[in-house]
């Protein structure tokens, strides 16, 4: 009987499962442990998702409650209403200040914010449409930025105003707002008595945007300043 050596050829992916089913029995403790380590994240990452989850749709929830209430216990008493305004707003902020993602953690303040706003308390709301900003999208944060600087001219407090204005142009330069933003920043220049400013930010609206609103009354602005320009230097 003749003797003969059979070779048994793998492919590439029979291989690899073999050397690693190898390795394993070489080393079946460190395996385990291995394994009992990934079940281990597993377990963490899918318990992780479920509790964000949850702390989600509880913060809306909890959120939307306090607002509920606040909205339907209308008084026309002033210390009432007052007593009620800071109680929902404190509550309203402790959901905000302890969420990190989610529907309240990206718009809280902003709400909060516009709370203070048709209150009139301008320069609370100012502080708060600024923190917003820093949580919101690109969409209400340049909304809420543009809406600082409104509180601001409120307080008749042009200087603030225009870092707002010019804080939302530099940052949301292909906001949907940029032409009011930069309107409003020609008009603040022009109420500091820097015209020239005024009206380089006045011809931008013109001819960025020559179909916006603020269009027109960019050029009639700019018309107006540089009239008095020449008056001056005459």
């Amino acid at each position: 009987m003749i003797d003969r050596e059979v070779t048994v050829h793998r492919n590439i992916v029979e291989q690899m499962l073999m050397n690693a089913r190898d390795y394993i029995r070489a080393h079946r403790s460190v395996a385990i442990k291995v394994a009992i380590g990934v079940s281990v994240i597993l377990v963490l990452g899918i318990a992780a998702i479920v509790y964000a989850d949850y702390k989600i749709k509880k913060d809306t929830a909890d959120f939307e409650a306090i607002l509920d209430e606040y909205r339907t216990t209308y008084t026309t008493n002033i210390q009432e209403h007052n007593e009620s305004f800071l109680r929902t707003v404190k509550r309203l902020q402790a959901i905000a200040d302890s969420s990190y993602f989610g529907y309240v953690h990206r718009n809280g303040y902003y709400i909060i914010a516009g709370l203070y706003f048709n209150e009139k308390d301008y320069a609370t709301a100012a502080r708060y449409y600024e923190k917003a900003s820093q949580y919101a999208s690109p969409l209400f944060a340049s909304l809420a930025l543009q809406q600082a600087g409104m509180a601001s001219e409120y307080l008749n407090n042009a200087d603030e105003a225009l870092r707002y204005y010019l804080l939302c142009e530099s940052k949301y330069k292909d906001g949907y707002n940029i032409d009011q933003i930069l309107y409003s920043i020609g008009r603040m220049y022009a109420l500091k008595g820097e015209y020239y400013k005024a009206r380089e930010y006045y011809n931008r609206v013109s001819t960025e945007f020559p179909q916006s609103f603020f269009a027109k009354k960019a050029g009639q602005h700019s018309i107006f300043l540089g009239a008095l320009e020449n008056e001056k230097k005459n």
